[in-house]
């Protein structure tokens, strides 16, 4: 790397070329096989995301602070989305890695940079599992109640999160191209069933009207005497619904042409998520109505398209949905999973952690230790945030949701400042075009501030503490590791 001389640890990336599939196999692989294409790639980035599960959980929340101006809130979220991306298509245009953040903004502002943003990144797939593996046993209880009519305990909804954890390892171990079509294949069914219940509630609306006389009506989506706050923070909302969108970055070395196609992954995944919300959302609100009364239902609903489902088609649709939303969580944590380990990998074969990290699957050819891993911290988070909300399925869900936003956040402000730092050097009009990643630190502080402020009471304070913790621990950590790493690197340079 440029300008860093002796101190770069991340020289790997030019030394392990990834395979072709046709290319032999040694008997320990040491590099990754491309084998995934552009709808290879969308498939990681969209299931990391997860939008079935987002848009049946996250918009009632968004609902408490702005009410029927949810989907209106979800336009507004697409600026500072796509300053978001525009850092990383800035960055993944350079480089085509396994690391993501690790080696993306190692690459552009040095190895602790890189260490520190990757370590937030990785610590947030972990999280990620654990967000995942609750909402895998949420709606898969409801599911099975829904269809048998019988109640699934708490502890029984615990076990179906660590069943959802193991069953997504199975997966996750395997080759990038097999994952990535089970993934879009899991992720993409479930938004068609979404769809098909908007498109049908909408044809109600339209014709019949709703239940109590619900119509199409854009003047619902006001944001009338909502104040600056509640909109900050049903924003902030809008914007983690889309974080994941990132996913493919970490499949650089596993996707061909990576520095076309991961790019256009991110983009692709970004423009369909946001689309997917406003449609949903806008059919939702218009589906329940705008009353006190109907907005209230609209916060208690369990899942937003399984309701809709429920009152305007069938209930078996609904049920379905339910379970869509089960497999979306599935593909989700699969997805998280295969990005967590990626970077493990990165960071083992660099030496910034353990090389045992760095070494493939004789089998797979893939980086089982570092997804195993991933698996094991994401089980880990959710039995400890059982803790403080006396293993309530609903609040571990919660509380992990904003712990991994804290750590996202703070991610993807990294990469916008790399990005930047990238079109400065290049000068001439890209300087200008640097302005578009440094609004993007700017929204990521502004997330941050609304992530933890107003500082919340009880356990629900749990999140934020802990979020900040770990962002201090793990830039402690990287400075520490990638220090010692550049200095192996040094040692046993010739």
């Amino acid at each position: 790397m440029t300008g860093h001389g002796t101190q770069e640890p991340l020289g790997s990336l030019a030394m392990a070329a990834p395979r072709d599939p046709a290319s032999p196999t040694d008997a320990v692989p040491t590099s990754l096989v491309r084998n995934l294409g552009l709808f290879g790639a969308i498939a990681v980035s969209l299931a990391v995301v997860g939008p079935s599960m987002s848009v049946s959980l996250n918009p009632q929340a968004m609902a408490e602070q702005v009410g029927g101006a949810v989907p209106l809130v979800y336009v507004i979220a697409l600026v500072p989305i796509a300053t978001i991306a525009i850092a990383f298509i800035v960055l993944t245009r350079r480089h085509g890695t396994a690391g993501s953040l690790y080696t993306l903004v190692g690459l552009e502002l040095g190895p602790r940079a890189g260490a520190i943003s990757g370590l937030w990144l990785v610590t947030a797939y972990c999280a990620f599992t654990a967000v995942t593996a609750s909402s895998f046993g949420i709606f898969t209880a409801s599911f099975i109640e829904a269809l048998t009519g019988v109640t699934v305990s708490t502890a029984g909804t615990f076990l179906l999160m660590l069943a959802g954890v193991l069953l997504a390892l199975i997966f996750s171990i395997r080759p990038a191209r097999r994952a990535g079509h089970l993934l879009l294949g899991m992720e993409g069914l479930t938004m068609t069933l979404i769809f098909v219940t908007v498109i049908l509630t909408f044809a109600a609306l339209v014709t019949t009207g709703g239940p109590q006389g619900q119509t199409v009506d854009f003047s619902e989506f006001s944001l009338s005497g909502v104040s600056t706050g509640a909109l900050g923070l049903a924003l902030t909302f809008a914007i983690l619904s889309t974080a994941g969108f990132e996913g493919a970055a970490a499949a650089g070395e596993e996707t061909r042409n990576p520095t076309r196609n991961v790019p256009l992954a991110i983009l692709a995944t970004a423009i369909l998520v946001n689309v997917f919300y406003i449609l949903v959302t806008a059919v939702g609100v218009w589906s329940f109505g705008t009353s006190t009364s109907e907005m209230q239902a609209f916060v208690s609903s369990a899942s937003l398209p399984g309701s809709m489902a429920d009152a305007y088609v069938s209930t078996a649709l609904g049920d379905l949905i339910t379970l869509g939303g089960a497999v979306s969580s599935l593909a989700c944590m699969i997805a998280a999973q295969i990005a967590g380990g990626r970077i493990m990998f990165a960071f083992g074969r660099d030496g910034v952690l353990p090389r045992r990290l760095g070494v493939l699957s004789r089998r797979w050819s893939t980086p089982v230790l570092g997804s195993v891993i991933t698996a094991g911290v994401g089980i880990a988070m959710v039995g400890l945030s059982m803790i403080p909300t006396a293993a309530d399925p609903f609040s571990v869900f919660e509380l992990v949701s904003d712990y991994a936003g804290v750590l996202i956040v703070s991610a993807y402000g990294a990469a916008c400042v790399a990005a930047a730092v990238v079109l400065w050097r290049k000068g001439g009009r890209a300087r200008l075009g640097s302005l578009i990643p440094l609004a993007g630190v700017i929204i990521v502080l502004i997330v941050f501030y609304f992530s933890l402020f107003p500082l919340p009471s009880g356990w629900e304070l749990v999140a934020p503490l802990a979020g900040v913790t770990t962002v201090v621990v793990m830039a402690v950590a990287g400075l520490t590791l990638s220090g010692r790493a550049a200095s192996r690197t040094v040692a046993s340079s010739p």
